[in-house]
């Protein structure tokens, strides 16, 4: 699974439209990194065609030995569990990226293409915090994002907010992650 921080494939801050000449070469470096992960640290498994997960290395920003990262393919999240920041923060459990997730065969891997919008929910599964909505109106003021797709970020984000809402976090694809991991060892 390779992040594709889209629209910040170039050196800098700002988002911007980059050429495929630019983006591919990006992509592949990750991919190339990626496949050299000896066996015995692969950290991704395909669960089935709607669900992927991982096991993040931890590290000392967010992710702890307990953090795990589902991919859900058809509802377009990448949905990452026991997120470790540090106080006034540490109540946070969950951070949501909105995202494409598409198999790529030309490559032959999966990809997450980060769609700006993200959420952070709370250890109660409820208290919701939206994030980085300026991102999406920067994408579409650059061009990254053409009116119909802002549209649907901003209506996969308040979906994603009503099922929370509504109570359905953890979401069943997130259970059967689970078991995957439990299987796994992880």
């Amino acid at each position: 699974m390779v992040w594709w921080s889209f629209g910040e494939e170039h050196e800098g801050e700002d988002l911007q439209v980059n050429p495929p000449d630019l983006v591919a070469p990006h992509l592949d470096v990750k991919i190339a990194s990626f496949r050299a992960t000896p066996g015995d640290e692969w950290r991704w498994w395909q669960v089935d065609d709607d669900l992927l997960v991982e096991r993040p290395k931890p590290d000392s920003r967010w992710r702890g030995p307990d953090t795990r990262i589902y991919y859900l393919v058809k509802r377009g999240l990448g949905i990452i569990e026991n997120i470790h920041y540090p106080p006034p923060d540490d109540h946070w459990k969950w951070y949501i990226h909105l995202a494409d997730i598409f198999y790529d065969p030309a490559r032959e891997c999966w990809i997450m293409k980060d769609l700006f919008s993200d959420i952070l929910v709370g250890g109660d599964n409820h208290t919701c915090r939206v994030l980085d909505l300026d991102d999406v109106a920067e994408a579409l003021d650059v061009g990254l994002l053409t009116p119909a797709q802002a549209n649907d970020v901003l209506r996969r984000t308040d979906l994603t907010l009503t099922a929370i809402a509504k109570g359905t976090l953890p979401f069943p694809e997130i259970g059967r992650g689970r078991a995957a991991c439990k299987e796994l060892g992880w």
